[in-house]
């Protein structure tokens, strides 16, 4: 029924949904690669409980790549929609993982000494890969980079 409905919504023909079926699989693929890639690096818990450390974390390395000062238990609270509690909990965790490191008061730091001892990791380069695969699959989906016939 849904289906239904969504080839009856005006402007949307049987070309476009099917392209944009194909964009939600390729998308699809990418995040189950990546969530599983990322679930061999926290043997001792499944993803779902690491899940809200993960967003933490990378958030952390996003700051720290964009040369922005040191995030706040604040401001990663607000940027990620998540309770200031559940942000101090994951600090708290990476911290003693040795994934991130208290600076100043209040702010915190990626460690580059976990980041470099993991340069080689197999999961980074699975998810590097599906990423590189899922560009390339919606670039020819685009037809963006191919040559007209």
């Amino acid at each position: 029924m849904v289906a239904k409905m969504a080839s009856e919504t005006p402007g949307n023909s049987d070309a476009a949904l099917a392209k944009r079926h194909k964009q939600s699989a390729i998308i699809g693929r990418l995040t189950v690669a990546c969530f599983v890639a990322m679930r061999s690096g926290y043997a001792r818990k499944h993803l779902g409980a690491v899940f809200e450390e993960l967003l933490v974390g990378l958030a952390i390395r996003i700051a720290d790549d964009l040369g922005a000062p040191p995030l706040t238990s604040s401001h990663l609270a607000k940027h990620l929609g998540l309770p200031r509690t559940n942000i101090r909990r994951c600090l708290d965790a990476l911290i003693s993982e040795g994934v991130i490191r208290k600076e100043g008061e209040h702010g915190y730091r990626g460690e580059l000494d976990w980041l470099s001892a993991r340069i080689d990791a197999e999961y980074f380069l699975i998810i590097r890969n599906a990423i590189i695969a899922a560009a390339d699959e919606l670039k020819a989906l685009d037809g963006v980079g191919l040559t007209p016939p």
